[in-house]
C-alpha cells in the first residue's frame, strides 16, 4: 500500500512537471542512452585492440624464436666456412708454396707463390706469406756474409780456428747479425724457411767444426742463388 502510494505520488509530480521540464528528462534518458551506447562501442573496440595485441605478442614472439635460430644459424655457418677457408687455404700452400721454401731461391717461384695467398683469410697460412716476400733478400744478405767472410778465412789461411780467435768471434757475430738469423734462431716455435735452415745448420756445422774445410765452405755458398 505504501509503494503504491509513492509510485502515484511520483506520476503525480511528474504530472504537475512543467512542459519544459518534461522535455528536458527525455533529452537526459536520451543523452544517457546516447553515452551507454558509446560506452559498448568503446569497450568492444578496446576487446578488439586487446585481441590484436594478444595476436601481435604472439607473432613477436614467433618472430623472435625464429630471429634466436637465425642467428645461431649464421653463427654456425660463419664457422663453417672458417673451417672451409682454413681447410682451403691450407691445401693451396701445400701445393703452391712448400716446394719454393723447401727448393734454393727462385725469383720466379716466388712470385708465383706469393700469388698463391691472394684471396686466402686464414691467419696461420698468411703468416708465411712475410717469409716469401723476403726470401730473397735473406738469401742475398746470407750470401754476401758468406763472400765477405771468404776472404777472410782465406787470409787466415783456412787454418783450424777456436772459438776464442778473432776471426771466430767475427765470423760468430757476423752470422747473427745476418737478417735470416732473427728467423732461424726461433724456428723451433717459429716459421721459418726449410731451404734456408739447412743451409744455416751447414754452416754452424762449419763454423763448429773450426772453418779450415774450404771446400765444406764453397759448397754452402754454391747453395745460395740469387737469381
Amino acid at each position: 500500500m505504501k509503494m503504491k502510494k509513492i509510485i502515484t505520488l511520483a506520476a503525480l509530480f511528474m504530472l504537475m512537471l512543467p512542459a519544459a521540464a518534461q522535455q528536458n528528462v527525455k533529452q537526459l534518458e536520451s543523452d544517457i542512452e546516447a553515452h551507454e551506447k558509446a560506452i559498448k562501442e568503446k569497450q568492444e573496440e578496446i576487446k578488439n585492440i586487446e585481441d590484436q595485441l594478444s595476436d601481435l605478442k604472439s607473432k613477436i614472439k614467433e618472430l623472435e624464436s625464429r630471429k634466436k635460430t637465425l642467428q645461431r644459424e649464421v653463427k654456425e655457418n660463419i664457422e663453417l666456412r672458417k673451417q672451409k677457408f682454413a681447410s682451403r687455404d691450407v691445401q693451396v700452400y701445400d701445393q703452391e708454396v712448400v716446394d719454393v721454401l723447401y727448393n734454393p731461391y727462385n725469383k720466379g717461384d716466388v712470385e708465383d707463390a706469393l700469388k698463391s695467398f691472394d684471396g686466402m683469410e686464414t691467419k696461420d697460412v698468411l703468416k708465411h706469406k712475410e717469409l716469401v716476400q723476403n726470401y730473397g733478400t735473406y738469401t742475398k744478405n746470407l750470401k754476401e756474409f758468406l763472400d765477405k767472410q771468404k776472404k777472410a778465412l782465406a787470409k787466415a789461411k783456412w787454418v783450424y780456428q777456436t772459438s776464442s780467435g778473432d776471426v771466430y768471434k767475427k765470423f760468430e757475430k757476423g752470422l747473427k747479425g745476418t737478417k735470416y738469423w732473427k728467423v732461424y734462431n726461433k724456428k723451433e716455435k717459429n716459421e721459418s724457411i726449410d731451404y734456408l735452415d739447412r743451409v744455416m745448420d751447414r754452416i754452424m756445422l762449419f763454423k763448429n767444426s773450426g772453418m779450415n774445410n774450404e771446400a765444406q765452405f764453397n759448397e754452402i755458398l754454391n747453395m745460395l742463388y740469387t737469381n
